[in-house]
């Protein structure tokens, strides 16, 4: 990580590329203290139970012209909340590339960002205290565990960096997404993508060369850590199989595992629990309870 000394105290517009779906939003809140609201796509709030979940998690819906003019009133409720979000000293990502695609680079800007960051500061109620923050969110690769990730932030945007009047609507949008776009580069890595294989990773690995080098492990961790990752691997495999299929030819494949992982690994240790302490007395059973954590932890790590 680089630049968290450069985030402001008050209220905070994360521009973030979106190259990984749901795990931008995870990797940047893992390190923010603020707390933290995510703008994401309207069309997965369409059912009430989905939409009530994702409200659990502090996501904001946010809708595409494109997608109806029935939408269009969403617009202004979606700049609301944000605003609310921020009033309260929290920050709000917003993925100003308008899409997913896995792929290191940037691509071009909408004018969602500069949209949003003209409301809060000269709307009704506004913030002049809010800082725009150029973030990029870097990843080895983007299917499966065990990627390095690499979260920069830039200097942030303030009101009186841009220097067009604001009365002049549409110019003062496109000054904003210059100056947005040229701080995001700076953030975000660029890979061609009609290199070969091998030299991808040869860039990758001299970009990654900053970061933390990961602790020896001997013999012992090496051993739990394997058999960590041997029991836990028939679990994987399933979820890797279902993973696959529901998200055959999207950019969601990695979201979606993880986020079955972390909602479903808890309730099969508590089965498989519940199960050996029935047959094998209950000792056993809280036994497995905290072995299986402890062992998929180290399988992980290890």
């Amino acid at each position: 990580m680089q630049g968290f000394e450069k985030l402001h105290k008050g209220p905070l517009l994360i521009a973030s590329n979106h190259s990984g779906s749901f795990f931008d939003a995870v990797v940047i809140g893992s390190i923010l203290r603020h707390p933290i609201h995510t703008l994401t796509r309207g069309d997965v709030f369409k059912k009430k139970t989905a939409a009530f979940w994702l409200r659990q998690i502090k996501l904001i819906p946010v809708f595409r012209g494109s997608e109806g003019r029935q939408h269009v009133k969403n617009h202004d409720v979606t700049v609301q909340e944000s605003h609310d979000a921020m009033k309260g000293g929290g920050a709000v990502v917003v993925f100003s590339e308008g899409i997913c695609v896995n792929e290191w680079r940037l691509r071009p800007l909408g004018k969602g960002t500069a949209r949003m960051a003209y409301q809060t500061w000269y709307g009704n109620d506004p913030l002049k205290n809010m800082a725009v923050v150029p973030t990029g969110v870097n990843y080895e690769h983007f299917r499966g565990p065990g990627k390095r990730v690499s979260l920069r932030f830039g200097e942030a945007i303030l009101i009186d960096d841009i220097k067009t009047d604001p009365e002049e609507y549409e110019k003062w949008l496109r000054e904003f997404n210059e100056i947005l776009e040229r701080k995001m580069s700076a953030e975000v890595w660029s890979i061609p993508a009609e290199i070969s294989k091998e030299e991808r990773t040869q860039r990758l690995n001299a970009l990654f060369s900053d970061c933390a080098v990961p602790l020896k492990r001997n013999a012992f961790q090496k051993a739990i850590g394997w058999l960590g990752r041997t029991i836990h691997r028939p679990i994987y495999n399933l979820f890797e199989e279902k993973t696959a299929k529901l998200t055959a030819r999207t950019v969601f494949y990695d979201s979606v595992l993880f986020g079955m992982l972390m909602y479903l690994y808890p309730v099969i240790v508590v089965l498989l629990s519940v199960i050996i302490g029935a047959i094998a007395g209950w000792q056993a059973g809280l036994a497995l309870f905290f072995a299986l954590p402890i062992l998929a932890w180290f399988g992980s790590r290890y």
